[in-house]
């Protein structure tokens, strides 16, 4: 063997060593890519199945402070079917509705303030019907027909209104 040979054979030998070392680092990569895309995938998982039970918690919260207004309710029917006494009746849905209330204010749910004269608002309030007015400007409600919610400063159902659509056209009529 001629030293050109040897030569040859010496760096065909630190070339194979050199790849041989390249792929144990490639796959080195390889390996650390799939645990971390693992990683990740638990991660996106388990921060889903969290949100899910945060969501079922803040609902057990409310159905729970809900089920005395639940028991309440099915009293007042009971009630309402055995005793003729209708103030006494009235009186008691009263103070359902407002423990009701009450639990809601407390969990930060508020109505949406929609009285006759107040300036439409298309954040707040929902226009089922715009129609002539003498009493209120236009753009402004007349009529309040189904109650709005927000919780803190989300709305979650807008106030239904009617809204004025200012001064009725007048007819003249001949004389």
């Amino acid at each position: 063997m001629s030293e050109h040979d040897h030569s040859q054979h010496d760096s065909t030998g630190e070339q194979s060593a050199e790849i041989d070392q390249m792929q144990r680092e490639i796959d080195e990569w390889k390996d650390l890519a799939a645990r971390r895309l693992a990683d990740l995938e638990n991660m996106r998982r388990r921060t889903a199945l969290e949100k899910q039970e945060l969501h079922l918690r803040a609902a057990e919260h409310v159905i729970t402070k809900m089920l005395p207004v639940l028991d309440d309710l099915h009293a007042a029917v009971e009630a309402a079917g055995t005793t003729q006494d209708s103030a006494a009746l009235r009186t008691g849905i009263e103070m359902i509705y407002a423990k009701a209330r009450q639990i809601f204010e407390e969990s930060g749910v508020q109505v949406i303030e929609a009285e006759p004269g107040q300036p439409f608002n298309v954040e707040m309030h929902e226009s089922l019907m715009h129609t002539p007015s003498e009493q209120h400007p236009e753009g402004h409600i007349i009529q309040p027909v189904m109650r709005g919610y927000q919780l803190n400063d989300r709305v979650l159902r807008h106030a239904k209104v009617i809204t004025s659509a200012g001064l009725p056209p007048h007819t003249e009529t001949g004389s």
